[in-house]
């Protein structure tokens, strides 16, 4: 007969306890991770916010060359002069028609006028087709610069010499044609950052550049 050593009852409830030690993490390097993980997502964080306001400055250089696309097509389909502004140093901008003596001859003609002036019917028509919007946030217009044309200074002196209206930037002008106002539009990022859309007056194309060292200055 073979006899097979015994374990004692010691050996056999020492194994189980070790085995556990192993498998378990201790409180220290429970807390070494977490600070770990800490100061990766610390150094992580700057990265993201700057790319998220990366982003937004871009969505709103797009939604501004949409909305130019946007007054050059209604000036040619609607005839009329179409104008856009913008509030320095805020989001806040503007399309809506551009009102001029014309308009009240038009309406003297259809027999709809109500007395000298514009008439409440013209100035109701603009109101309805004016556009009132916001960039994405934290973005806001810096500056602009509008090239005057020929054009753009009769009109200034069929308004009085003028065209400017107070708190608001010099307007962009989209014709009938399909020409408009040779423009830049300054936007800038809650980080600093610039980025312009230019507008081609010819083709009445924009496109959105990074800006030159020159005009970022203006």
């Amino acid at each position: 007969m073979i006899l097979l050593p015994v374990q004692s009852e010691s050996k056999r409830t020492l194994r189980p306890s070790v085995q556990r030690e192993r498998e378990g993490f201790t409180l220290l390097e429970i807390l070494l991770v977490l600070v770990i993980l800490a100061a990766m997502i610390s150094l992580g964080l700057p990265a993201i916010f700057s790319s998220l306001k990366g982003h937004r400055l871009k969505v709103s250089a797009e939604q501004i060359q949409t909305e130019f696309m946007r007054a050059r097509v209604d000036a040619m389909e609607s005839g009329r002069i179409r104008m856009f502004r913008f509030q320095p140093e805020t989001g806040n901008f503007a399309v809506a028609p551009f009102i001029r003596s014309s308009d009240e001859l038009e309406n003297n003609l259809a027999g709809t006028s109500q007395g000298v002036g514009i008439s409440n019917l013209v100035l109701e028509s603009a109101e309805q087709e004016k556009v009132n919007d916001t960039l994405e946030e934290g973005i806001v217009f810096v500056s602009n610069n509008v090239e005057i044309d020929m054009r753009s200074y009769e009109l200034a002196q069929e308004q009085g010499g003028d065209l400017e209206i107070s708190g608001w930037s010099s307007p962009v002008l989209f014709y009938p044609d399909g020409t408009t106002s040779d423009a830049v539009i300054y936007l800038r990022s809650e980080s600093g950052t610039i980025l312009t859309v230019k507008l081609r007056g010819l083709t009445g194309i924009a496109r959105i550049v990074e800006p030159e060292l020159t005009d970022a200055g203006e």
